[in-house]
């Protein structure tokens, strides 16, 4: 068995783990209280990872969901025996709900940090994003950023280089400020193409939640 076929067989292993503790106590899903800094949340736990169900202040709320619809992934209740793990994986969206950085907006780190660690080459993706890979010497090296035009504003995503020989799935991290709160989205990068999707359905979580 190879690399990849070790990581998929324990990563099987390990949410059908999860998947039989949640069957268990799927009756217990409830609604959580937290507030990140000034801003306030109530969501279902069944979006949670396990380290966000506890009500009140948390310096960050993290959930799980899946792609297209934005449905709850917190408990991998979905998950059994024949499930496809890879499908899985590639679907499932990570968000991170944090005190917004007072050092730097996400929608200004393409101008303001990225920029000068990237090559001058660019190519266009599928999604209508500009691609740039980071240089060899920067503190992002192995790692490429797709974002709008000009600027990455409305969009910036950094991704790992494509390697088919890796053992686990290529992933993206992007960023953006929902008024009192930064959100940190991670995804497959397979979903690169889906961006508009990607950020309209993590804008509509975060106002769904918000009180």
């Amino acid at each position: 068995m190879g690399a990849r076929g070790i990581v998929l067989s324990l990563v099987a292993a390990a949410l059908i783990v999860v998947y039989a503790t949640a069957r268990r106590s799927h009756e217990q899903v409830h609604i959580v209280e937290a507030s990140v800094g000034s801003a306030k949340f109530a969501v279902s736990s069944s979006f949670l990872r396990p380290t966000s169900r506890q009500d009140g202040p948390t310096p960050a709320l993290e959930a799980a969901l899946l792609f297209p619809g934005f449905t709850a992934a917190g408990d991998f209740d979905d998950v059994t025996a024949r499930t496809d793990l890879d499908r899985r994986l590639a679907e499932t969206v990570y968000l991170v709900i944090r005190q917004p950085d007072p050092r730097l907006d996400p929608a200004d780190r393409t101008a303001r940090l990225y920029e000068r660690f990237l090559e001058e080459n660019s190519w266009s993706h599928p999604g209508g994003l500009i691609a740039r890979a980071f240089t060899d010497d920067s503190p992002f090296r192995g790692d490429e950023l797709y974002f709008t035009a000009p600027e990455g504003r409305e969009f910036a995503a950094r991704c790992r280089r494509p390697d088919p020989a890796a053992a686990t799935p290529n992933t993206c991290q992007a960023g953006m400020r929902v008024g009192a709160v930064d959100v940190e989205i991670r995804f497959s990068a397979a979903l690169l193409g889906e961006w508009e999707r990607l950020r309209d359905g993590a804008l509509r979580f975060v106002a769904a939640a918000r009180r």
